[in-house]
């Protein structure tokens, strides 16, 4: 999955990066074994886009900060982690319904996020990752003048 803005520009380097965000989301989908993806379960994530950053959040209960690494990498962010199973001795499951094992997903980033200033807190089983958005990214108001 990437972000990409879904607005309408006619400008020829737009469409190729709405072109490579489709052949990234295209080959990240693919399971191509242990060489490019690799995952057991895929946490549940929601990104929300805010005026001045993107927020990502990711589902991870269970879970401490230790066990999830995050890293950026030609502007791809990407979250992984394992998550254990518990079991005690002498138990016999019946039913099992959570996921564990390893997961990685990775994001392409739009160009108008500034990667020096992505934070990361962990609390509650929850992973939010905010990605602020570059100065020229933000919206302002333009003063209209009147010509003499």
């Amino acid at each position: 999955m990437s972000l990409t803005k879904h607005t309408y520009r006619p400008v020829p380097w737009n469409q190729l990066d709405a072109i490579a965000n489709r052949m990234n989301r295209l080959f990240s989908d693919a399971d191509f074994g242990n060489l490019t993806y690799a995952s057991d379960w895929a946490p549940p994530v929601s990104v929300e886009e805010r005026n001045n950053e993107i927020l990502l959040t990711a589902e991870l209960p269970g879970m401490t900060e230790e066990q999830v690494e995050i890293s950026l990498e030609n502007n791809v962010l990407t979250i992984s982690g394992e998550k254990r199973e518990s079991r005690e001795e002498g138990g016999k499951f019946h039913l099992v319904e959570r996921s564990f094992g390893s997961f990685r997903r990775s994001f392409t980033l739009p160009r108008t996020i500034r990667a020096e200033g992505i934070t990361a807190e962990f609390d509650n089983g929850l992973l939010n990752v905010r990605l602020p958005k570059a100065d020229e990214a933000l919206s302002r108001k333009i003063e209209v003048s009147r010509r003499n």
